[in-house]
């Protein structure tokens, strides 16, 4: 017989299996997001410098998102209007994110649903850190875990056509750079 976790005494597994569902399409939308970014940027996966730019870019979101930024003003990315919007939509919900990831969980008794966790109100230079808590329904859950999964498929979609179109640059030689 399995033994029962502590954490199933304070949540639902139908919510920790939305939870986990949202963490991993979160994680995976990511890892596409950065994959553009590392073909934008011209990365060579040889170069130890190279590397560690990128995954430094990868460890946190905002990161990731100000280096597609950048990269999509200076004319690097390809299909920008589709990036941005991706990069729009995760930005405005940066913090459904933060809550599945970070955050504490709780049924009450009464059967509401609350996550706990701290929230900067500030600045980066100038933090308010305050405990933010509110009752979470399952129609915010799942509603979230859509709009994870169509970002996903939206960013799955973009990064295939960059491919399909740098491969098709490079079978034809319309990518190589012109010679001095």
């Amino acid at each position: 017989m399995k033994k029962k976790m502590w954490i199933e005494s304070v949540i639902p597994d139908e919510i920790l299996l939305r939870q986990g569902k949202y963490i991993q399409t979160c994680a995976h939308l990511e890892k596409v997001l950065w994959q553009i970014l590392f073909d934008a940027e011209g990365y060579d996966v040889r170069n130890d410098e190279d590397v560690h730019a990128a995954l430094s870019q990868r460890k946190v979101t905002q990161e990731l998102t100000k280096g597609l930024r950048l990269a999509i003003a200076v004319g690097k990315v390809k299909f920008p209007e589709q990036v941005t919007a991706i990069l729009d939509e995760i930005d405005q919900d940066i913090d459904n994110r933060h809550m599945a990831v970070h955050g504490a969980w709780f049924m009450r008794p009464e059967g509401t649903l609350t996550c706990e966790y701290f929230k900067n109100f500030g600045t980066k230079k100038k933090p308010d850190w305050k405990v933010y808590s509110n009752p979470i329904s399952l129609e915010q859950i799942d509603h979230a875990l859509l709009a994870a999964d169509r970002l996903l498929g939206e960013a799955i979609k973009t990064w295939a056509a960059i491919r399909e179109q740098r491969d098709n640059a490079r079978s034809t030689g319309h990518d190589r750079k012109p010679r001095e």
